[in-house]
């Protein structure tokens, strides 16, 4: 909750602070909501707890707004920052379309991951989607508040716009014949992952210009959401990172 506070980007209606807060972190906190003119309710644990319904509140308690999603980048927004990063060296933009992603911890995993890897920006549909929660935000250990989460009306429309602008739409199927070692991946990208129950749509999968599968060693043939997306988005940035020096962290 406090990396929600001090990121600023989720707008907060009340908080609500423990008396049991430690002076440090309630500083913080009290000049955060003052900055952002947010109106502070002192309380005790045991309301706390009420409230939330649970014990791991941590101290602080917050009632949200709806989350403000970003707007999707147009074809020329989208060009000149693949030509940004390829004048300064960067690494080429990774963007993640969610297809109807259902259930709010792969969404909030998903994220967390996207965060690792420094996608450009994660974008979902309009209806069929998990929300943006308190949920989904425990999920990904605050990653909401540092990325750029855009919505859509229309998938089909926005993967059709990042293609034209030069990215490449890969899909992550399982019944897709190339296997994901094998795939080039060290360019502009558009990472479709589908929902859980039946993955990517028909109608968005044709759109793709390249099927991935994750090698299945096992007799399990496919994997959790969040854990295939995962391994895709890490496999993307290695690509990436090997032929950009200098780019990876420490």
């Amino acid at each position: 909750m406090l990396e929600t506070l001090l990121g600023g980007r989720w707008p907060i209606d009340e908080l609500f602070v423990a008396d049991t807060l430690p002076p440090q972190t309630l500083e913080q906190a009290l000049t955060a909501a003052r900055v952002q003119g947010i109106s502070v309710i002192h309380s005790t644990a045991d309301r706390m707890q009420q409230l939330c319904g649970h014990e791991d509140h941590q101290g602080l308690l917050a009632r949200m707004q709806s989350y403000p999603f970003q707007s999707v980048p147009g074809a020329t927004e989208i060009r000149q920052r693949i030509q940004d990063a390829d004048r300064n060296g960067t690494l080429c933009p990774l963007f993640v379309c969610l297809d109807r992603l259902q259930d709010p911890h792969n969404f909030g995993a998903i994220l967390r991951s996207c965060d690792a890897v420094q996608a450009a920006g994660v974008i979902v549909g309009s209806s069929q989607q998990a929300a943006v929660t308190p949920h989904v935000a425990r999920a990904s250990s605050g990653a909401v508040n540092h990325l750029d989460i855009m919505q859509t009306g229309s998938l089909l429309q926005t993967v059709m716009e990042f293609r034209s602008a030069g990215c490449t739409a890969v899909a992550a199927t399982e019944k897709a014949s190339q296997n994901l070692w094998s795939s080039s991946l060290n360019r502009p990208t558009l990472l479709v992952i589908g929902t859980e129950a039946t993955g990517i749509a028909p109608e968005l999968l044709k759109l793709c210009d390249l099927h991935v599968s994750i090698p299945m060693l096992g007799q399990v043939g496919s994997l959790n959401a969040a854990v295939a997306a995962g391994i895709l988005l890490f496999e993307c940035r290695r690509q990436s990172l090997s032929s950009a020096p200098g780019s990876a962290k420490d």
